[in-house]
């Protein structure tokens, strides 16, 4: 390829690598050095008439190696005559560091296989790196660097042709080049993957297979690094690993992208195996990334919200739901949030400081005890989803057995996942784990009724709409489950009292209320791009459950409730009081808020300003107004 041959001569030519990093030059110049460099491999890249049969007088790479030949030996050339500035003070070098290297990456995109071995090379480097840094904390005798290298040759991954001798080859020039790694190199090659991995979905991975096969090879990879070795790793300064782990849990969490999980179904099942070998990952760096300091908890919270964001994407593939999958993630849960767990919300109230605008980690400096609690409140949204969806994926495996006791003999009560389970012991374990969760959060506040108790729960997901309506399908579910589930022991009443707390209609009745019967945010969930989807499926099946329970429906009750504040972005629940005779009331403001959906869903969809074909949820409410009417 004679674009890449130019580029290694360009390379080479422009920068004595070894040199600059270790005599320490002047940043000034050597900033001028790569900016320069930078905007000459610009214009190379985007030359049309450059073509690959276009000879290349005289081109000889710098590094030689005895293995690589042809493409190989110039990206080889290109890797490692560029990471050494990664070892630079100066995060400007760093940064045009980074810059370089992607550009060269994006012009590789076009050449099939090329671009696949240069992020080989990339990857080879990295591991390396973090084989030599956790190396050097490390005495054990076995732990050398080039045996686990061996191990990826033998994977099946797409245009992966290079044998073990060229990888070994390439070990051998990068060890001699680059003998002290740090944590910089680390952590400027996984910004740039991360940055990698961005673009081959967002610019030019239309039908998605560039960003498959970025997904296989790099979760082969990230199987390489030493994870267990890496909790124990001194890095100097416990900032610099609080950042490293930060930027490598964000790029593990980037692999899989939000909307993956609403078609999981339809995915490739390459890729489902590498999301379940991603999955697999998640035991192996959660005791690495959470051994920081107090001192740096911003970064704490960010990493507490990337691991539960990878959890909650990950919990929607069919492969997560093996039962000893969710026992583990039940006991990380246990070991690692348990104050997010297991944290009282009866007392929350919605301000509008406590909405969420960009991220929940940007800190208000005007406020930061409010900013803090926002962070807190996102952070238990989050571990409660995978909390419950958990909870009750392990007692629908146990939905029809009518054993009192285990059927393997083993305490429920015991969260251990080096041995398996019968599906009586999940089922079990899910009851019990529900049953002290309802012990912290309900009991705790003696004077609180299951219905504010509910109505405090779905307060608490109202700032996130999307997990809001995530929670409210899985209860949904787990009333179906929980109703063909026998409960037995001293579990009981709390579990009774879950049943009560999560049915369908009593839910849908306090989600009403609580947009004081506002129908117009009905339809603002329905058109909304995140939660549209997810509402209609909601209000389709709530409407079959008030179908189904039309007396429960509206008998429907409210006591009376504590006064909130009113003043969020959505309308709230105003100082109002019920008692068990506005029964009626609560009916009458619930049909008058759906039958004014259905005007207005048909308003829209005559004039064809609605997004999406709204037939079978104006159906539903057809048949819900003919109830009212008889």
């Amino acid at each position: 390829m004679a674009r890449l041959s130019r580029l290694c001569d360009l390379i080479s030519t422009s920068l004595e690598t070894s040199a600059c990093v270790q005599s320490r030059v002047s940043e000034k110049h050597l900033l001028l050095s790569l900016s320069s460099l930078y905007k000459e491999i610009q214009k190379l890249c985007q030359l049309q008439d450059l073509e690959d049969e276009t000879p290349v007088t005289a081109h000889k790479c710098v590094v030689q190696t005895e293995n690589l030949e042809g493409n190989c030996k110039c990206l080889a050339n290109v890797v490692l005559s560029m990471v050494n500035f990664f070892e630079h003070d100066s995060e400007f070098v760093q940064h045009l560091t980074s810059n370089i290297l992607f550009t060269i990456f994006t012009s590789l995109i076009e050449a099939d296989g090329i671009w696949v071995k240069f992020l080989q090379f990339v990857w080879i480097t990295l591991v390396i790196t973090m084989l030599s840094i956790c190396g050097a904390a490390s005495p054990c005798s076995q732990f050398q660097s080039t045996s686990p290298l061996k191990e990826v040759t033998t994977h099946k991954i797409p245009a992966l042709d290079m044998s073990s001798s060229e990888i070994e080859s390439f070990v051998s020039v990068l060890q001699s080049a680059h003998a002290n790694p740090t944590s910089k190199t680390a952590l400027g090659l996984f910004q740039m993957l991360h940055k990698m991995g961005k673009y081959l979905k967002n610019k030019v991975d239309q039908e998605g297979e560039l960003g498959e096969k970025f997904i296989l090879l790099s979760v082969k990879f990230l199987h390489n690094i030493p994870w267990d070795h890496y909790s124990k790793t001194d890095f100097g300064s416990s900032k610099m690993k609080a950042v490293l782990s930060g930027c490598m849990l964000q790029f593990i969490c980037s692999l899989i992208q939000k909307n993956d999980f609403e078609d999981s179904q339809n995915s490739v099942m390459e890729v489902s195996n590498s999301h379940r070998e991603l999955g697999d990952l998640v035991p192996k760096f959660l005791s690495s990334f959470f051994g920081l300091s107090d001192g740096e908890k911003h970064l704490v919270q960010y990493m507490k919200h990337k691991t539960l964001m990878l959890m909650i994407r990950l919990s929607f593939y069919p492969h997560q739901n093996d039962t000893s999958r969710i026992i583990l993630w039940l006991r990380f849960l246990k070991e690692y949030f348990p104050d997010l767990l297991y944290k009282p919300f009866s007392n929350y109230t919605i301000t509008p400081k406590c909405c969420l605008e960009e991220s929940p980690f940007f800190p208000s400096f005007a406020d930061k005890l409010v900013s803090l609690n926002t962070q807190t409140w996102h952070l238990q949204r989050q571990a409660l989803l995978v909390f419950f969806k958990s909870c009750f994926g392990l007692i629908q495996t146990s939905s029809g057995i009518e054993k009192e006791q285990c059927l393997c003999g083993k305490e429920a009560s015991l969260i251990d996942c080096g041995t398996p389970f019968c599906c009586c012991c999940c089922g079990n374990i899910g009851l019990s784990e529900m049953s002290d969760w309802l012990k912290c959060a309900f009991v705790c506040q003696v004077d609180t009724s299951p219905i504010n108790f509910g109505l405090s729960f779905l307060q608490l997901f109202m700032d996130e709409d999307d997990m809001l309506f995530y929670i409210l399908l899985l209860l949904q579910d787990a009333s179906l489950v929980t109703l063909h589930t026998e409960i037995k022991g001293a579990c009981y009443n709390y579990l009774h009292l879950l049943s009560n707390i999560i049915d369908p209609v009593c839910l849908f009745h306090l989600l009403l209320l609580s947009l004081k019967y506002d129908h117009l945010v009905l339809i603002d969930y329905l058109i909304s791009k995140d939660t549209g989807v997810l509402c209609a499926r909601y209000l389709l099946r709530c409407l079959k459950f008030v179908s189904q329970s039309w007396q429960s429906f509206g008998e429907f009750s409210v006591p009376q409730l504590q006064e909130t504040d009113s003043s969020n972005k959505r309308p709230k629940l105003a100082n109002e009081v019920c008692d068990a005779s506005t029964s009626s009331k609560a009916f009458v403001d619930a049909k008058q808020c759906l039958v004014s959906l259905k005007n207005t869903l048909e308003d829209l969809h005559r004039k064809n300003l609605f997004p999406y074909n709204p037939k079978a949820l104006l159906r539903s409410l057809s048949r819900f107004q003919e109830l009212c009417q008889q």
